[in-house]
């Protein structure tokens, strides 16, 4: 009985002819699946190589092209590029050094409200805090002559080109967060993070967060990033869940 039960149930089974033909169709089917992902992958990562080697040619044509404006434009349209880090230090070291050479060409010139426009017309989207400096000078010239100890009032002109300086001043300490942040200059983003954090920008507010929690400052780093997931920063929010959770009791309660 058991053999004939034995017997029946061999029966059931495929040669073994069927099954090495089955076995060598789902090989096929499976290298050519292996072969098909194998290409999509190389696809992508060609893709990702040509984007790359583009960037590194606008990275060269930058450099090699006299103003100034252009090296402000790559680096706050790609700050948070993590795999650009290289080029955008490169960037803004030739970005600030043609910054300070203009700097030293207007601290020989006198301190006129010609001059001051003249800068502001030139440079204030890329060097804002050396404009700055400048028209503190200017400020300090006619306070100068009119012998007076503090300055003028100022007119409604030049309130309105003070408020465009603060605007240019508070643009480039955000974008110099991001950028430091992004090439891992951990104390440079803390100390230019730190304004535009103070203002409320919820993704400088989320590096102080990082910056604090590296720095083994916890309280601190959930503060900030309270601030940044009240802002509308989703990882923010995330990361300050998984501190919650980690810390527990009072320290959840806090960051809620």
């Amino acid at each position: 009985m058991a053999m004939a039960l034995l017997l029946g149930g061999c029966a059931a089974l495929p040669s073994g002819d069927a099954i090495v033909t089955s076995s060598g169709e789902w090989l096929s089917r499976t290298g050519e699946a292996i072969g098909a992902q194998r290409e999509r992958l190389a696809e992508r990562f060609s893709r990702d190589d040509d984007d790359l080697a583009a960037q590194e040619a606008e990275v060269e044509a930058l450099l090699a092209q006299p103003w100034i404006d252009p090296l402000t434009d790559f680096l706050e349209a790609n700050a948070g590029e993590a795999r650009l880090a290289e080029s955008l230090v490169i960037l803004s070291r030739e970005r600030d050094r043609r910054c300070a050479a203009i700097a030293e060409e207007y601290a020989e010139r006198p301190a006129s409200r010609e001059a001051l426009a003249r800068y502001r017309r030139g440079y204030l989207h890329s060097c804002p805090a050396d404009v700055n400096a400048f028209h503190a000078r200017v400020r300090e010239e006619e306070a100068r002559l009119a012998a007076v100890s503090t300055p003028a009032p100022e007119s409604r002109e030049d309130e309105s080109e003070s408020r465009r300086e603060a605007q240019a001043m508070a643009r480039r300490d955000a974008s110099d967060c991001y950028l430091y942040f992004t090439i891992r200059n951990l104390q440079q983003a803390r100390e230019a993070c730190a304004a535009p954090a103070e203002q409320g920008d919820a993704r400088a507010q989320h590096h102080m967060g990082s910056l604090a929690e590296l720095a083994g400052e916890r309280e601190e780093a959930l503060g900030w990033l309270r601030l940044a997931a009240d802002g509308g920063d989703d990882s923010a929010a995330a990361r300050l869940e998984q501190l919650s959770r980690a810390g527990g009791g009072e320290t959840a309660e806090a960051a809620r």
